[in-house]
């Protein structure tokens, strides 16, 4: 359980649980072990396999069947569950040797600037350039020098690209993380999240009367957060993904930094009458033709009926 502080704010607590989990990783025989189950998945392509107490001690290769039982005794119940027909790795098995192949912990490899298309939301211009700031992805305007989007990177997603592939490969990466917030489940861990308005006025002279409105996404067990412009759950609706094709756009295949422009030009524009509780308009306009879009304080996006001539 997670402990709260007096003013309710809840605070990160380590158990002895966690303590005893990691501490039976501090061995390389047993991650050896863990890394035995995940080869042989590989080699059978057979999800979730389970060996046998010999087949295992055999792909190890561990001096002793008592040595090789001792570690394997660390592991079963935190990574490795024991079933009738032998052993398998358990999710947190898994996801560690997920974490230990991606290379999670090694440095982030640096990467040249790479220009992208797009335009501020703060000054308009469409000097945008995607870079690595201390192992961050960052999308930033070369003329006002503001930071539009800042992201993870991990070192796996830098290995084996060339810069422009790793900005095309953030691009999905982001959809794909939005695609599971908006329907309540975290990217990272898959648990609740909980989502708030977030407001932010420009310090910018040109967008003074401006406030520009994000949905902050947060888990409730791991606590990461993403960040989305409010137009985004409006655009996302079937009907306004759709709306954006009849006008030749596919709004996957927009990375968000490209979709700024949408907003930075008012093709999609919100106006908001209440944040507590939420209660805004979004209006997408090409040309002569107009979409409304009514938005309520569960996120819930609602497109107007459409005027008759």
């Amino acid at each position: 359980m997670t402990p709260t502080d007096e003013s309710g704010t809840e605070k990160a607590h380590i158990d002895q649980t966690v303590v005893d989990a990691l501490g039976s990783l501090g061995n390389r025989k047993r991650l050896e072990i863990l890394l035995a189950l995940t080869e042989a998945e590989r080699e059978t392509q057979e999800q979730w396999l389970t060996m046998s107490f010999t087949e295992l001690y055999d792909a190890v290769g561990i001096e002793s069947t008592s040595q090789f039982s001792y570690h394997l005794d660390r592991l079963v119940g935190w990574f490795v569950a024991e079933t009738p027909d032998g052993y398998r790795l358990t999710y947190g098995g898994d996801k560690l040797v997920r974490t230990i192949l991606s290379g999670v912990y090694e440095t982030t490899q640096s990467f040249d600037d790479v220009a992208v298309a797009g335009t501020c939301v703060f000054c308009e211009d469409t000097s945008l350039v995607a870079t690595m700031d201390t192992e961050r992805f960052v999308v930033r305007c070369r003329s006002c020098e503001t930071t539009l989007l800042t992201d993870m990177l991990p070192r796996s997603q830098t290995r084996n690209r060339s810069p422009t592939a790793i900005v095309d490969s953030v691009g999905a990466r982001i959809w794909s993380s939005y695609t599971l917030v908006r329907g309540g489940v975290c990217p990272e861990c898959y648990g609740p999240v909980d989502t708030v308005v977030d407001t932010h006025d420009p310090e910018t002279d040109e967008d003074e009367d401006r406030t520009f409105y994000a949905l902050s996404h947060t888990c409730q067990e791991c606590w990461l957060a993403v960040h989305m412009p409010i137009e985004v759950t409006a655009a996302f609706h079937p009907v306004t993904a759709a709306f954006f094709w009849e006008h030749g756009i596919s709004l996957p295949d927009v990375p968000i930094w490209e979709f700024f422009e949408y907003i930075a030009t008012e093709t999609i524009r919100t106006d908001v009458a209440s944040t507590d509780p939420l209660e805004a308009t979004v209006t997408v306009t090409f040309g002569d033709e107009t979409l409304r879009l009514e938005m309520d304080d569960t996120f819930t996006v609602t497109p107007e009926p459409a005027e008759e001539n």
